[in-house]
């Protein structure tokens, strides 16, 4: 009967804890038929056996008692079972939100979560979307085993006979070609194994002021039940379920780790109430209820006992006092005092009866810590407990103070700290203390005494602070306190990236373009990085194109591969350990290139008397010309432009020419933008 317990508590201890995959069953036997549940207890294996699908093998080992030899074998589907097509699953996910989380793992586009609630905080911490899928799909089968079986982790077999035992296997038929291995799963089931389901046992309530908190133990019963449902009643005849959704857990718990579940419900004072619980199995069966259990809510006193004065006369007495409205006593009958060794109990009751008027009582017979409460007994049934008070007999002498406090922080925040132990018979433990500063009063780390020598400390590293400081106290049993160890200073690990330097201006000169920025104010600045990107592009991704060392750089002249174009650029520092700061906010300016001058241009004419003609080339450097003006004159004051060239001609031959005559030419480019550039002039005799 183990068999039937939860899959998803045992697959999820086992993600990330083996190597190879493996498919996990469990079995319920009935005297008509054995149900089998599986899954595969690692993600990406989870997701390959849905695309392959799952055979099943039945074998039976043994008949009314006697071995069956040889083992008869059969498989129980000729087809793997795969999930269903998205479409078969439409009735059943508008019925049961399960089906529909179970369809949105296998064929959503996308899978995102939210967390409606604390019962589902350790799934939702999932953040890998195929482990969310996995992890989400495996609690939603737990609760519906008809959509188990439309995903095909399901199959009931209903060709079983009394008398017979079978081993079932579940395995992946995975192809011998393919390298990834998830290995078989077996259950051993009957239908001489059948037990009926027991009935939960364990509910409590707590009945308070118009609530009551139910609770009761998850692991008793885990290996039957998957989740719970809760019911209430105000008559014991008619039960309402008080859940909307099954109740169950989702802690990945230790074996010895006890879980209880709770539930809380408002409820009107001074009307009884009835509770039960059933619990649901992971094949969609429901077991008995539980015993009921009842209670009603009464309004509290509203008044308060207070214990302000204590006297301890001799080692062994002590004479309490306390505070109490004269208001509240015609609603309560009395005072009782109460004792415990340790502040959270269990407290038993060392006098009752005390009068309603009475604010005093002594009691004898202490020990070396003794935690007293007075509780005020209401008429209605209901209690006021005062805060416990610390009784010890007088011992004034404090532990030593520790020594040996050594202590490191990692990348993380997290500070290990360890001292040597002290060694006072009475010792109770330490207190911890810590400061940003080591000029003012340190903070108690600790809430109460810490009973060993290593610490874990977490701390915020993105902050100013490059340091934090240490202390501690020891402390014995009647809570007497050492002086302070010697403080220790802990090195923060650097996380922090720079401040961002910030560009002020830009010169746009003849030679390029000259960037001005004040640094980072951050110490450890190792180095400024300019980046540029050109504007005509989109997809122009930023470039670094300079980085400096020296600290008091701050000016850069860009003249790398300019073209006429508008650039952004940013300055971004980087600290010694590599962090980078945010990019400074940009500045965009306009480049209209270089300005062409006269000796950029090489323009000549040469004179072919023959042929009668001039032939005038030349050269341009480094430019796009978008067309050349030729411009000629008899003198160069008297040049009008003569013809227009596209810009890829290299010369021209002039045939409209006069014997014995002087012409002056003059060349001028148009570039990008339309601008122009000088007009360079030539003579040329004829």
């Amino acid at each position: 009967m183990k068999q039937i317990g939860i899959l998803l508590f045992f697959i999820t201890s086992l993600v990330g804890a083996q190597e190879t995959a493996s498919v996990q069953v469990i079995a319920r036997s009935l005297p008509d038929k054995v149900m089998l549940r599986w899954a595969v207890d690692q993600p990406l294996a989870w997701k390959k056996a849905n695309e392959i699908g799952f055979l099943i093998e039945r074998s039976t080992i043994s008949r009314n008692g006697e071995a069956v030899i040889p083992i008869e074998r059969q498989l129980m589907v000729t087809d793997p079972l795969k999930p269903k097509p998205l479409n078969e699953w439409e009735a059943l996910a508008t019925q049961d939100q399960n089906a529909a989380v179970i369809a949105q793992a296998l064929f959503g586009d996308s899978f995102e979560t939210e967390v409606p609630g604390s019962q589902m905080g350790a799934v939702y911490a999932i953040n890998d979307e195929l482990e969310q899928r996995f992890t989400f799909a495996l609690v939603a089968a737990e609760q519906n085993f008809e959509a188990a079986m439309l995903a095909g982790w399901a199959f009931v077999d209903t060709s079983v006979e009394i008398g017979e035992k079978y081993m079932y296997k579940v395995y992946v038929p995975i192809p011998p070609d393919n390298l990834s291995n998830i290995e078989e799963g077996t259950i051993y089931a009957s239908p001489d194994m059948y037990e009926p389901l027991p009935k939960p046992i364990g509910l409590v309530g707590v009945f308070d002021d118009s609530r009551v908190t139910l609770s009761w133990n998850f692991n008793l019963l885990q290996s039957y039940y998957t989740n719970y449902i809760l019911e209430r009643s105000d008559d014991n005849m008619s039960y309402m379920p008080l859940n909307g959704a099954p109740i169950f857990s989702a802690q990945q718990q230790e074996d010895t780790q006890q879980v209880s579940l709770f539930y809380n419900d408002s409820i009107p004072n001074n009307k009884k109430f009835y509770y039960r619980l059933k619990g649901k199995t992971a094949f969609g069966e429901i077991g008995p209820y539980s015993d009921p259990i009842e209670g009603q809510a009464r309004k509290n006193l509203g008044f308060v006992p207070r214990i302000y004065r204590k006297e301890i006369p001799t080692d062994n007495k002590v004479i309490l006092y306390w505070e109490f409205d004269d208001k509240g006593n015609e609603l309560i009958s009395g005072f009782e005092l109460r004792r415990a060794n340790t502040n959270k109990g269990p407290y038993e009751t060392v006098k009752k009866d005390i009068p309603i008027t009475t604010r005093k009582t002594s009691f004898e017979g202490l020990k070396r810590s003794n935690y007293f409460t007075i509780v005020a007994m209401g008429k209605n049934g209901t209690e006021s407990e005062s805060f416990s008070s610390l009784v010890q007999p007088v011992d004034s002498i404090p532990p030593l103070a520790p020594k040996g406090l050594t202590g490191v922080m990692d990348t993380t925040g997290i500070v290990k700290l360890s001292w040597d132990k002290n060694m006072e018979e009475d010792l109770k433990g330490y207190r911890i203390f810590r400061s940003n500063n080591p000029n003012v009063e340190f903070s108690e780390v600790t809430n109460e005494s810490f009973n060993a020598e290593m610490y874990n400390d977490t701390l915020p590293v993105r902050n100013l602070n490059t340091k934090v400081y240490y202390k501690l106290q020891a402390e014995d049993q009647r809570y007497n306190r050492s002086g302070f160890s010697q403080m220790l200073i802990v090195d923060k690990p650097d996380v922090l990236p720079p401040s961002p330097p910030v560009l002020t201006k830009y010169e746009v000169s003849q030679e390029g373009i000259r960037i001005n920025w004040i640094p980072s104010s951050s110490q450890d600045v190792a180095s400024h990085m300019i980046f540029r990107k050109a504007m005509d592009d989109q997809a122009a991704l930023w470039e670094k194109i300079y980085e400096t060392s020296a600290k008091n750089d701050s000016t850069f002249l860009d003249t790398e591969e300019l073209e006429r174009n508008q650039y952004s650029y940013t300055v971004i520092a980087r600290d010694s350990v590599g962090l980078e700061s945010n990019p400074s906010s940009p500045l965009t300016v306009v480049w209209h290139g270089k300005t062409i001058s006269e000796d950029d241009i090489k323009f000549s004419g040469t004179v072919n008397r023959e042929l009668r003609f001039i032939n005038l080339s030349w050269k341009i450097k480094d430019q796009e010309v978008l067309e050349y003006r030729l411009y000629r004159g008899t003198s160069p004051d008297n040049l009008r432009l003569y013809k227009t060239l596209v810009g890829t001609t290299k010369g021209y031959n002039d045939v409209d020419l006069e014997i014995n005559s002087e012409y002056t030419y003059g060349l001028q480019m148009v570039l990008n933008g339309g601008r122009t550039s000088l007009i360079k002039k030539i003579n040329v005799k004829y």
